[in-house]
């Protein structure tokens, strides 16, 4: 199952594994880009209109004329507006744009919002407790007070509006019920109503919310921010949000948190308003928004938006049921793969291959996953019939993979998982460098409705990489043309590399994957070069691992506040003394995520096809054998240091299991 042991390269390869480490860490040291920097000094008048429901299909210049100059004058985004609970309630929403964190009401249920009582919100208190129980660590009050402590006066219009005017102890000194003619603060929030789902009335609601940002429009003095956003989901289905800024200059907006044009998160409204108003806007989870002018007409803006909503939802819609097939699939292959591996048993064939047609099924199987990012090559959402142009594109991408696996299995035993493992290295790692659009809204990627993360590697999009990084690295360390120590060098370059992009706070910002990858990779090293594992070997490889992990999240965090991801604010919320409500929210995240039927069939259907295989006798081919502990390696690791379930041992499992029964059994088995 492993290559001879060779003497020579073992020097050579223990510095080798070294040189990864510190290379990394020189890799990780070196410049970064940083985040735009913010809008100008000088505080500015804002307005933002709230209209929770507000969404980019439902702004057009024969209904809201007014809403469509603005933005086809100004800057453009989708707007993701996820609180505590799957849908943001118009309250959620209000809260969040308060508070600067997630925040929303203590239950699910959608309640309107109530108006203040002598100047004082009722049931605050409720509110605040339940932003505290939420774990996100947000404050609701946050915005009213920070601009009350700068000098600031806020008027709020409408309930909703007072929710995020209020200060920390839910009092709202200026409100009224109807939009003033001339504001009396600098700083104006409005709650324009969250936008009704039947037809008409919507479409009553958007008048009435056009003519809103008319007299706005017409009222403010110039060089006003002029804000209107969908600060909620409201019960519309369609989502992300829309938000437009006035401008100038035109183009789409965008945010460090997010770090994609034409995509930035509610939280991120409450620091543009702080900042504008020359408030502080730091602490909180959302950044200053930027705008990225652009020569596009408006209405091409818009319908661009418009698409990505489309996209968004379409995705949405058919993930589950795209994850729900390919566990069916898999298990299938694998009950089908168990068969014939029992009958041969009972006949005396065990170490034959697997029938041809099995063999094609499980590699076109494994090629689904990749096959979905692929897919985003194509704009296939701007069809009129979306879900089935994403099904076509995805067919034609399992097909075309599947096709030059089995190409390459009859020329090399391991030729089909090297090509699964390549493509989906060079698409996955390209897509990362290049800004994770592919990974954007995606089936496997990034959701910006549940907006947990936008660029960088997911949990599934990590382990799909990662057990590609490591069957590239295997077929390198087994190629016999050059030299072993050649051969081994050029695996160790592509952990380094590979690890680097993985954990680099400006492009993959994984904090959990580097520790697996890097344990399953030297493991794979060590292999190729014929090392023997000892206990003092292994404790020094995790040792490095972890000063590795917590390198990355230090170098992070030592970036300008505004600058930082995840990794980073993660050890600022160590500082202050808030890791245990992470920790333990994410232990909860990860228990509850073991219960998923799909993960659970995958996993479940891979470990009987491993046992059954290894009870049979059936054993793949050299470095396949080694691959596949390095997987497992990879596939505990992250599941232990993740938060994500079953979701990385699944998928590492999936892609590789079937492209390895396409190499047939090892021959001496």
């Amino acid at each position: 199952m492993c290559p001879e042991p060779i003497r020579r390269p073992r020097r050579a390869v223990v510095g080798a594994l070294v040189a990864t480490l510190c290379a990394v860490l020189g890799l990780l040291l070196g410049p970064v880009p940083t985040a735009s920097a913010a809008t100008g000094a000088d505080p500015v008048p804002v307005v933002l209109v709230g209209a929770p429901g507000l969404a980019w299909s439902d702004i057009d210049e024969a209904r809201t004329p007014w809403l469509s100059r603005v933005a086809a004058e100004g800057a453009v985004a989708s707007l993701t507006v996820r609180g505590p609970h799957s849908r943001a309630c118009a309250v959620d929403g209000w809260l969040t744009l308060s508070a600067g964190r997630r925040a929303g009401g203590p239950t699910a249920t959608c309640e309107p919002p109530a108006a203040p009582e002598s100047g004082v919100l009722p049931g605050w208190a409720t509110y605040r407790q339940a932003a505290r129980d939420a774990s996100y660590g947000a404050v609701p009050g946050t915005l009213g007070q920070r601009l009350a402590d700068a000098g600031t006066c806020v008027q709020a219009v409408g309930p909703g509006a007072a929710l995020a005017a209020a200060d920390e102890d839910g009092a709202v000194p200026d409100y009224s019920t109807d939009v003033p003619a001339t504001p009396s603060c600098p700083v104006l929030l409005v709650d324009a109503g969250t936008l009704p789902v039947d037809p008409p009335a919507r479409d009553a609601a958007l008048r009435r919310l056009d003519a809103v940002v008319e007299g706005l429009v017409r009222s403010t003095a110039p060089g006003t921010r002029l804000v209107v956003a969908g600060v909620g989901d409201g019960e519309s289905p369609v989502r992300p949000r829309a938000v437009v800024v006035s401008g100038p200059p035109a183009g789409v907006l965008t945010s460090p948190s997010t770090r994609q044009p034409g995509l930035v998160q509610l939280q991120d409204l409450t620091a543009s308003v702080l900042e504008w108003s020359g408030a502080d806007a730091s602490g909180l989870t959302g950044r200053v928004v930027t705008a990225e002018a652009d020569d596009v007409p408006g209405q091409e803006r818009v319908a661009a938006r418009d698409g990505f909503e489309v996209r968004a939802a379409t995705l949405r819609e058919v993930s589950p049921q795209v994850t729900g097939w390919l566990a069916a699939a898999f298990a299938l292959w694998c009950a089908a793969a168990v068969g014939v591996l029992l009958v041969r048993r009972r006949r005396g064939g065990g170490d034959a291959p697997l029938p041809a047609w099995l063999v094609a099924a499980g590699v076109a199987v494994a090629t689904v996953p990749v096959a979905t990012f692929v897919a985003n090559l194509v704009p296939w959402w701007s069809t009129g019939r979306p879900r089935l142009a994403f099904a076509g594109a995805l067919a034609v991408g399992v097909v075309l993979v599947t096709a030059v696996g089995l190409a390459a299995g009859r020329r090399h035993r391991l030729g089909a998982a090297l090509v699964v493992g390549a493509v989906t290295l060079v698409v996955l790692g390209g897509d990362v460098l290049a800004g994770s659009r592919l990974q954007l809204s995606s089936v496997f990627g990034q959701n910006p409705t549940v907006g947990g993360r936008f660029y960088g590697f997911g949990n599934t999009s990590f382990a799909l990489y990662g057990v590609a990084v490591l069957t590239v690295m295997a077929a390198l360390g087994a190629w016999a043309r050059p030299r072993r120590r050649v051969a081994v060098g050029l695996a160790a370059l592509l952990l380094l590399l590979a690890t680097a992009l993985e954990g680099h706070p400006s492009y993959g910002a994984d904090f959990g994957g580097p520790p697996g990858l890097v344990l399953g990779g030297l493991l794979v090293l060590a292999a190729a070069a014929g090392l023997r594992l000892t206990v003092v070997r292994v404790l020094v490889a995790g040792v490095a691992v972890v000063v590795l992990t917590l390198a990355l999240a230090v170098l992070d965090w030592l970036r300008p506040a505004a600058a930082r991801t995840h990794l980073g604010e993660f050890v600022q919320t160590v500082i202050d003394g808030g890791a245990d409500e992470v920790v333990g929210r994410k232990l909860a995240q990860n228990l509850t995520n073991l219960g998923s039927p799909p993960l659970l069939t995958i996993s479940l259907a891979a470990l009987v096809l491993l046992l059954v295989a290894w009870r049979t006798g059936w054993r793949v081919p050299a470095p396949g054998g080694v691959l596949l502990r390095a997987a497992v390696v990879l596939g505990v690791v992250g599941f232990a240091v993740n938060d994500s379930g079953l979701v990385v041992p699944a998928f590492v499992l999936l892609p590789l299991l079937p492209v390895l029964a396409a190499a047939g059994p090892r021959r001496d088995a």
